[in-house]
C-alpha cells in the first residue's frame, strides 16, 4: 500500500509534539521513511545549546521506526519497545532520519531507526516493536483515521 508522501507528511504533522519538532518528510517507500528536521536551540539540553536532547533524538527515532510502517501496514502503530542507542552527540542544525520497517507482522511489527548528524555521521539509532494489531489507518481526505 502506498499512500502519497503530502498525507503522510499530514498525518505525521497532525500531532502537536511532531508539527513542534518541525519534520519534513523527504522519501516514502513501501518499507522506510527518510525525513530532516531543523535542530533548534530549544531542543538542547545546556544553556549553550551544545547538544541536542536525548529525549528529542529519541522521539525522533520512535517516529521515523513508527512511520515506517505506512507502506506495509497503511497507518502506524503504537510503540510497544523501543531501544536507543546514543553512538554520538548530535548537535543543532540539519538532522537526518530514516526508519525501515525489518519484518510486518498481523500482531506485532519489527522495525529500526538512524539519525545522522549535519555532517552526515551516525549519532544515534533504535529498534523497536509496534503493536501491529492496533494500527491507526492513515486515510487520504484528511490524513489520519479517527476510528469512527
Amino acid at each position: 500500500m502506498s499512500l502519497p508522501i503530502d498525507i503522510v507528511q499530514r498525518a505525521l504533522r497532525n500531532g502537536p509534539y511532531n508539527a513542534w519538532l518541525g519534520v519534513n518528510v523527504t522519501e516514502l517507500t513501501n518499507d522506510s521513511i527518510v525525513f530532516e528536521v531543523e535542530g533548534r536551540d530549544e531542543f538542547t539540553n545546556s544553556h549553550a545549546g551544545e547538544v541536542v536532547h536525548g529525549g528529542v533524538v529519541s522521539s525522533l527515532l520512535d517516529l521515523a521506526a513508527c512511520f515506517s510502517l505506512v507502506g506495509s501496514l497503511g497507518g502506524t502503530a503504537p510503540t510497544i519497545d523501543l531501544s536507543v542507542s546514543f553512538l554520538r552527540p548530535v548537535t543543532p542544525g540539519k538532522i537526518i532520519v530514516t526508519g525501515r520497517l525489518i519484518k510486518p507482522g498481523r500482531t506485532v511489527a519489527f522495525a529500526e531507526a538512524e539519525l545522522r548528524n549535519e555532517g552526515g555521521k551516525v549519532a544515534a539509532t533504535a529498534r523497536g516493536i509496534f503493536a501491529a494489531s492496533a494500527t491507526h489507518k492513515i486515510v487520504e481526505e484528511d490524513g489520519v483515521d479517527d476510528g469512527r
